[in-house]
């Protein structure tokens, strides 16, 4: 289910998850998680506000200590929390300690990320009485970085791929990757976790092994033990060599964080105040217009609110805005004082003749899915004079870290500056995020990782007829694509050779 992008310079491939494997639907009602406050014990004396004659009674009877609570940051909450992880000990959880020591840097990047959120995900696990040494997860998972994709398609914080994610109910398309959301990815990894672990058992260790590599994979293994007449707990169990490096790692995680000291880590102070709040809007709005609003840059809206695939929220919601918690009432005032007609620009757009919704989306920084989106259409067809909404948004304006990873597989005479100018990309920038020398030529084969402001999209898939008198060359000029790509995509031959009445398959660039 996961690949983790948690990364330390000595040793990368300690800290790699995996892909989970996908198993049958599961059936997991919602539950609302709760919120409770974090806090420590401190012993005072009850009568601390009272005059001295006031301490004792006459008899000199000492007066009977309370407590009152004291905040504590997010890595003591943890720490001290009842867990499930931390009294676990053999060679391979030493194994992992001894790569977690003295990785400061490590940390210290790590912390503007995990400020954002951490406080959230422990308020959630408390709420429903899970252990608090889930929130460290996501280290393993994402390095807290909810744009993470893996080369498998795991996305966000939690990892999850989309056949898990579609069973959680998490909502994915164009506009919107709820795998991606703070909120709705953290509230179904709860939901998740109970269904697993109510599935094994209470047994916390198989329910992270089939967090990761899928509950089928896990289930199995223990079938297979048992007809041996062997132990079925996960250290006897044959699983996938990243499930079995996934599992210790977290518990090494556990202990390292619960005493820094003791692995030369000094752990940033992270709030148990959650960082947002939730500001709910009625219609679309842009989300440039909400970084002038709430007076705050756009990258950090993006942060916060890293669901959002475009510059817009989606026509059909979520419309929610997670916004820092001392910006919300300076924002909802300014929103309040906006036309809702300025929140985000849409234009009306009357079809001409020969138009097609590929062209019109092109022409307009969309895709063919957006705009349909927009304007609920269940089909691509259009006609003469019909009028359709158009949002001015531009994806090019998404935030580099923002944009959907790719991934590209080198082929013969490709170059970093063609993949990079397909791509719309700099060379450079393509280079920065593969750890590639620009002047290195490629090896064939390669993967390739790509984050386009205009990716090339599967899903805008087009079937295009062909007319009489059409052409290869008339045809990518009409929706701005290669005529290879369109000889690659329909399998043509070498000469291209097309006919009326042909049907090709083409995938405009959104």
């Amino acid at each position: 289910m996961k690949y983790s992008s948690l990364t330390f310079t000595v040793s990368l491939c300690l800290l790699v998850g995996c892909a989970q494997q996908a198993s049958n639907p599961i059936s997991i009602e919602h539950q609302t998680p709760l919120v409770s406050s974090n806090s420590d014990k401190a012993t005072v004396d009850a009568e601390s506000k009272t005059s001295d004659s006031q301490i004792t009674s006459k008899n000199n009877v000492e007066t009977t200590p309370i407590t009152i609570e004291r905040p504590l940051n997010a890595w003591q909450t943890i720490a001290q929390s009842e867990g499930v992880l931390r009294e676990v000990d053999n060679a391979e959880v030493e194994k992992y300690r001894k790569n977690y020591t003295g990785k400061q840097r490590y940390i210290d990047r790590l912390s503007s990320r995990t400020e954002l959120y951490m406080a959230h995900i422990i308020a959630q696990l408390q709420g429903n009485d899970l252990p608090l040494e889930l929130a460290l997860l996501p280290f393993v998972e994402s390095a807290y970085n909810p744009f993470a994709y893996s080369p498998s398609g795991a996305a966000g914080l939690w990892q999850f791929m989309r056949p898990t994610g579609d069973y959680l109910g998490l909502k994915r398309n164009h506009w919107y990757d709820g795998r991606r959301d703070v909120i709705s990815s953290t509230d179904a990894a709860i939901r998740y976790f109970k269904y697993l672990n109510k599935r094994f058992k209470g047994d916390w260790l198989l329910t992270l092994a089939a967090y990761n590599a899928g509950e089928g994979t896990v289930s199995k293994a223990i079938q297979a033990n048992l007809r041996r007449g062997k132990a079925t707990d996960f250290w006897a169990l044959r699983l996938p060599a990243e499930t079995r490096a996934y599992v210790p790692k977290l518990i090494a995680l556990a202990q390292v964080t619960a005493s820094p000291a003791d692995y030369a880590l000094v752990l940033p102070n992270i709030s148990t105040e959650i960082y947002f709040k939730m500001v709910d809007l009625p219609q679309q709005i842009d989300l440039y217009q909400v970084s002038l609003l709430a007076k705050m840059s756009v990258d950090k809206v993006y942060r916060l609110n890293p669901g959002y695939q475009q510059t817009a929220t989606p026509p059909g919601g979520p419309h929610r805005l997670l916004i820092p918690r001392g910006k919300v009432a300076g924002f909802e005032t300014r929103l309040h004082n906006t036309p809702k007609d300025r929140w985000l620009d849409i234009q009306q757009y009357k079809v001409q003749q020969g138009d097609t919704l590929g062209l019109i989306a092109q022409n307009h920084g969309l895709s063919v899915q957006a705009l349909m989106s927009q304007n609920t259409m269940s089909s691509s067809r259009i006609r003469a004079g019909q009028t359709l909404k158009v949002p001015n948004i531009n994806r090019g304006q998404l935030p580099s870290f923002a944009r959907p990873t790719q991934y590209y597989r080198v082929r013969p005479g490709d170059s970093l500056w063609k993949i990079a100018r397909a791509y719309r990309v700099k060379t450079q920038q393509l280079a920065r995020w593969n750890g590639l020398n620009p002047n290195a030529p490629l090896k064939i084969g390669k993967r390739l990782k790509v984050r386009a402001a205009k990716p090339v999209d599967v899903n805008s898939r087009l079937s295009y007829k062909i007319k009489k008198g059409d052409s290869l060359s008339l045809i990518s000029k009409q929706f701005k694509v290669s005529i290879s790509d369109i000889v690659r995509w329909n399998k043509l031959n070498k000469q291209g050779l097309i006919k009326a009445g042909q049907t090709l398959s083409l995938f405009p660039r959104s």
